[in-house]
């Protein structure tokens, strides 16, 4: 009796390694992007569902801007970056688009765009940067989109949920 149940506990131990190692490890957690993806090519596809951004209406920030809007993030010396806004406007619309060279310099990437939506949305001893009620909900609503290397901070109005699409299907 004791022998059967060694051999079925075993048997079971055996079964138990073959399944995790058949999972190759894959646990939750961000995706890892796949292959190369270019990211003006990602961007004029998120033109094509703002067709009013292709009017001139979002313009590069300059250094200056990058820096004060996102402190390091120029320091990081991407592979890509496109960060656009428009120099004025009544609605939330902030794209950044970038590929680093590193995983660790994507988790800097990924940290330096969070503090961009928190400091909009603020907390209960800051209003936030982004001032008026509709405009501090928008930027809750904002979330960092991450594959592998490339992230995305989309703060858009009326379009985020499909922009994040484009962006993430981008890397199927």
């Amino acid at each position: 009796m004791k022998k059967r149940i060694t051999l079925t506990l075993s048997l079971l131990s055996l079964l138990v390694l073959l399944v995790l190692t058949a999972c190759g490890g894959s646990g939750g957690g961000q995706q890892t992007a796949s292959k190369d993806v270019d990211l003006t090519e990602v961007y004029a596809s998120m033109e094509e569902v703002c067709d009013w951004w292709s009017d001139g209406y979002m313009e590069d920030l300059s250094e200056e801007m990058l820096d004060l809007y996102y402190p390091g993030l120029s320091q990081l010396e991407p592979k890509q970056l496109i960060a656009r806004t428009p120099m004025m406007s009544a609605a939330v619309n902030e794209v950044v688009l970038i590929e680093c060279k590193t995983a660790e310099d994507a988790d800097k990437a990924q940290e330096i765009l969070q503090g961009r939506i928190d400091y909009q949305v603020g907390d209960d001893t800051n209003p936030g940067g982004a001032w008026y009620p509709e405009s501090i909900e928008q930027w809750q609503k904002t979330s960092v989109q991450r594959q592998g290397r490339y992230l995305a901070l989309l703060a858009v109005a009326d379009t985020q949920d499909q922009l994040a699409d484009i962006f993430n299907q981008s890397f199927a």
